[in-house]
């Protein structure tokens, strides 16, 4: 009994010591790739594959859901399903690559797995962003903001749209109707 005391209070000290530095020192490791996986992927969406059986989210971006319109010209077309579309012609009979990155800033998103996934030198969020097929998520990163101003630009993808929904926002909506 007493040794789980001593270590309890050896282990809150250490915690308590820390203060406002613990996370500044879990910070350089959120980079550091934990897993990684290739192979043959199976596109879930316009930002999520499926390797080996893990169910990986692209990092850096946030493509519509496959059920997800946009509206162009007065009619919806399939924003979300053309995202997915996409994305199974970038992975199509490739071997893929998945490095995970940790995302320590948002909390939901601390619970997914993500990663930079790439076939051969082709990194595919950059890709999904270019193309217009998914927005930059700047508050995870800002590694795929340039692409998305490109595809903004051209007007292509999602930004053809007249009307188009930030996917988390529309998803919200949909998840409370």
């Amino acid at each position: 009994m007493k040794l789980r005391t001593v270590a309890a209070g050896l282990t809150f000290g250490l915690i308590a010591g820390m203060g406002a530095s613990a996370p500044a020192m879990a910070q350089p490791f959120a980079s550091e790739p934990l897993f990684e996986e290739t192979g043959t992927a199976t596109v879930v969406d316009g930002d999520h594959l499926a390797i080996n059986g893990r169910t990986i989210g692209l990092w850096g971006i946030d493509a519509p859901l496959p059920i997800q319109p946009c509206i162009k010209d007065g009619k919806e077309f399939a924003c979300g399903r053309d995202a997915k579309d996409n994305l199974e012609k970038l992975v199509a009979n490739q071997t893929v690559v998945c490095k995970e990155v940790r995302d320590t800033e948002n909390l939901r998103r601390r619970m997914l797995r993500w990663a930079r996934c790439t076939v051969g030198d082709l990194d595919l969020s950059a890709e999904q962003a270019r193309l217009g097929m998914a927005i930059a998520l700047s508050d995870q990163s800002q590694d795929y903001v340039a692409q998305e101003a490109e595809a903004k630009a051209a007007k292509v993808g999602i930004w053809s749209a007249d009307e188009f929904e930030n996917p988390s926002d529309w998803e919200f909506r949909m998840k409370t109707q």
